[in-house]
């Protein structure tokens, strides 16, 4: 054994503890096909309203010349509907962990100590 070894035991009952149920496993693989495959859907959707009813002019320099001239647009609306989806997610799950989740304390944490500081007079 070298010197500088670290001697001391892992306790794997906390590693163990502290990991991912498999189905949060799954439900986020699930998550990341599904979330793209949604947004590509909303964004045919949003160009073919906006055909229908002249929300936006689309500039012609996002047309590109080929077989779908569309490619760029329905590229760039799914990358940002794709995105909203997961920040909207993110914000429940954020909030549902809040509310459901374990306290911010342990049993054995000191309560925060209310400090407003010294007054001081000029």
């Amino acid at each position: 054994m070298g010197r500088l070894e670290n001697y001391q035991r892992q306790d794997t009952k906390k590693s163990q503890g502290q990991r991912i149920h498999p189905i949060w496993r799954g439900i986020g693989f699930a998550l990341i096909i599904l979330i793209p495959i949604m947004a590509y859907f909303t964004a045919l959707l949003l160009i073919d309203l906006n055909y229908q009813n002249g929300w936006m002019a689309i500039p012609r320099d996002l047309l590109v010349q080929g077989k779908d001239s569309m490619l760029l647009i329905k590229a760039i609306l799914t990358l940002v509907i794709s995105l909203l989806l997961f920040l909207i997610l993110q914000i429940i799950t954020f909030f549902l962990f809040r509310i459901l989740g374990p306290s911010r304390y342990g049993p054995l944490d000191v309560p925060s100590v209310r400090y407003r500081g010294k007054k001081y007079k000029r």
